[in-house]
């Protein structure tokens, strides 16, 4: 009988510890988006407010951004946003910006969803109103795109997982509530650069 139970517990310490070898061994396809990723660029905004309910029209301007993060499966990644435009009409500038926690997920080959929240700011500054000229709104920004990453190298032929890329993005920022509430359609081209897996992880 004691046989027996040794015979069953080295059978049970032996299949344990070839599954963690074989999990600690899993392999993925080379891909050219993962492994980190650090993306900036600019673009415009068309850029609309209404400050204290009344509107003040939509003007376009230059729009900034800063991605970094990292491509936890071959779908989907988890990174930082910083966000920023402005635009000016008829006297009256207004901002938009902030820094925001975003998700993305593939759609299809380099295609990816962006979504996002985090801390942002709007303001609107209208030199007639004397004494009074700027208003703002501290609160949450909300960001949602879309974004195609289109390679120009890689990392080796070989690995064929990361490279640089030219990266077209189009999307929405919206700072809502408060004093000033902000919206703002967005297009971007950024230089992006993607580390690409371990070779120790790609088959």
């Amino acid at each position: 009988m004691r046989l027996r139970w040794r015979q069953v517990l080295m059978t049970a310490v032996l299949a344990l510890g070839a599954g963690r070898g074989a999990q600690a061994q899993t392999l993925r396809d080379p891909e050219a988006r993962q492994g980190f990723y650090i993306s900036a660029g600019a673009g415009v905004n068309a850029l609309a407010t209404r400050d204290k309910g009344e509107s003040d029209g939509t003007a376009t301007g230059l729009a900034i951004t800063l991605h970094l993060g990292e491509m936890l499966t071959d779908r989907w990644g988890l990174g930082l946003a910083i966000e920023e435009g402005s635009a000016s009409r008829e006297g009256i500038t207004r901002s938009i910006g902030g820094l925001t926690l975003e998700a993305q997920a593939r759609l299809w080959g380099h295609l990816a969803a962006h979504g996002g929240v985090g801390l942002g700011v709007a303001s609107a500054k209208d030199p007639a109103r004397a004494g009074d000229e700027s208003h703002g709104t501290y609160g949450s920004l909300l960001t949602a795109g879309l974004s195609y990453d289109a390679f120009f190298t890689s990392l080796g032929t070989n690995r064929r997982s990361g490279g640089w890329a030219i990266t077209p993005a189009c999307g929405l920022r919206a700072v809502p509530g408060g004093d000033v509430t902000a919206i703002a359609g967005v297009f971007t081209l950024s230089i992006t650069w993607w580390s690409g897996l371990p070779a120790r992880e790609l088959r």
